[in-house]
């Protein structure tokens, strides 16, 4: 017998879509089929010439919606260009804010989406203090919380499925309550100031210690994070208010997540995620940091001591913010920041470490952000969702001609297998969760090298079995969403649904 630990594969991840023709959509199938229904007819009651002159124009618009690339068919690809190109046109990719502005009350205020948002603290039933972000437009209100994971380190396997396992129920419980628009957890690397071990060894250090102790605490205390990277992460929580109170007056959606938080925070870590919610200070000096890296010493020297950090919300965005005209590069207060975003789940079974790499400090991108949205369905829209999964890959499957019979017939079979195992996990309990990935690398504008980093993340995100791509024409935009603040970029598309793939 072997002695080699066992260890546990998760995967079966799927993007549902409705089966049509030429692996096209439902919708697309049935526009094309109502096109040559009127190029037919056409050709019936006005000749084959009208037909011709009809036909060629609706042929020509309708390759775009089949032709598609990156998961986004011709149309998506084409009015994200276009609106993108007339924004810069307009000199809407540049945004500058302070007191020589145009930005009411000459604040430092968060660009685009967040501009909108104000930031309020409440206090939950355990007595902790929380801040929590109101976006008005969207009735939306996030919470933050500072996580300290468990990591695997001298955890034994069945302890670590057993932590998926909860993290599963924490997310599927999300989707049980229709107010809950997005989970995102967040996983960052930063350069460590050491300001925080120094605040607490000078906070728990006595005047009247001997010389000697005092010195070799405060050399220890500065000396253990020289130079170093460290690893932080946090859970964001966007709640949508259902009553028309809530919606108009914070205090009172306060309340009700005041009495939410302490729920959460315990299912939480239970899935070796043990976190606390974030109050205001804290959530300024993660926002603050970011979009300046320069602050990061001020921020975090206030964050540590007794005086704070002295922000307001008002003051936590970027003095100015450029996208560049490619939409290639996100420009802000002498840094320069890249995102790229999840193009496809990682294929076949992998383990729980499969992000490691990516996760992990890599001293050639010392200010990385790895951020994780979920978007969980409530319990009836689960439901619909893998019965209708299951019914579309079974008549594909059946739909199958003899030539395809082979390697696309057995993909087919097995779509029809790994949707009936959904249907069967979701009927036992489990939800049903849409989920993406970001990934965000900062480095200062004086010695940027995007090519580089380019090639490094495709390297990092290759060993992690995940394909990603550039957010082109949208850096601003992923930019906030990655920082786990109450961005969820879907709910702030301009494109329409239908032209999806």
């Amino acid at each position: 017998m072997s002695d080699r630990p066992t260890y546990a594969t998760y995967g079966n991840w799927r993007q549902p879509r409705e089966t049509g023709l030429l692996g096209a959509t439902f919708g697309t199938s049935m526009l094309g089929i109502g096109v040559a229904v009127l190029v037919i007819f056409s050709g019936l009651l006005l000749g084959m010439k009208a037909a011709i002159v009809i036909a060629v124009p609706v042929v020509i618009g309708f390759i775009p919606l089949v032709s598609s690339r990156d998961g986004r068919s011709g149309y998506e690809r084409g009015l994200m260009r276009f609106q993108f190109w007339r924004g810069v046109k307009r000199r809407e990719h540049i945004y500058a804010s302070g007191t020589f502005s145009r930005i009411p009350g000459r604040k430092y205020r968060l660009p685009g989406v967040l501009a909108e948002t104000e930031l309020y603290q409440g206090i939950d039933s355990d007595g902790r203090s929380f801040g929590m972000i109101h976006m008005p437009s969207k009735s939306a209100y996030t919470v933050v919380f500072d996580a300290f994971p468990q990591g695997a380190e001298a955890v034994d396997q069945d302890v670590i499925d057993l932590y998926v396992g909860n993290w599963a129920q924490f997310l599927g419980s999300a989707g049980e309550t229709s107010d809950v628009l997005g989970v995102v957890t967040v996983v960052e690397t930063l350069p460590e100031t050491g300001i925080e071990l120094y605040e607490t060894v000078h906070q728990n250090t006595l005047a009247t210690a001997p010389q000697l102790a005092r010195d070799s605490a405060y050399q220890l205390a500065t000396g253990l994070t020289a130079g170093g990277i460290r690893l932080a992460a946090r859970i964001a929580i966007t709640f949508e208010a259902k009553t028309a109170e809530r919606k108009k007056d914070p205090s009172e959606q306060a309340v009700e997540l005041g009495r939410r938080l302490p729920g959460l925070t315990a299912a939480a870590a239970r899935a070796g995620v043990p976190c606390s919610p974030m109050d205001a200070d804290e959530i300024m000096a993660f926002v603050r940091r970011s979009y300046d890296p320069s602050a990061l010493v001020d921020v975090e020297s206030g964050l540590h001591s007794s005086e704070g950090t002295g922000l307001t919300w008002e003051d936590c965005g970027p003095r100015t913010a450029i996208e560049t005209p490619d939409g290639s590069k996100y420009v802000h207060d002498g840094a320069v920041s890249v995102t790229w975003e999840m193009r496809e789940a990682p294929r076949g079974a992998v383990t729980e470490q499969v992000l490691q790499r990516l996760l992990a400090p890599n001293s050639g991108v010392p200010i990385k952000r790895v951020a994780v949205i979920y978007r969980p369905h409530s319990a009836g829209d689960a439901t619909e969702i893998v019965d209708r999964d299951h019914h579309n890959a079974t008549a594909e499957a059946r739909g199958g001609s003899v030539k395809s019979m082979g390697v696309a017939s057995a993909k087919a079979q097995i779509d029809v297998a790994a949707t009936a195992q959904a249907r069967m996990e979701q009927a036992r309990g489990a939800g049903v969760i849409r989920f993406g990935i970001l990934v965000t690398v900062t480095e200062p504008a004086e010695s940027s090298d995007v090519p580089k980093i380019d090639a490094l993340i495709e390297d990092l995100s290759r060993q992690s079995r995940l394909s990603i791509r550039r957010s082109r024409y949208w850096q601003a935009a992923a930019f906030a969403s990655s920082l786990g603040v109450g961005v969820i970029a879907p709910d702030h598309s301009t494109i329409p649904s239908f032209l999806s793939t």
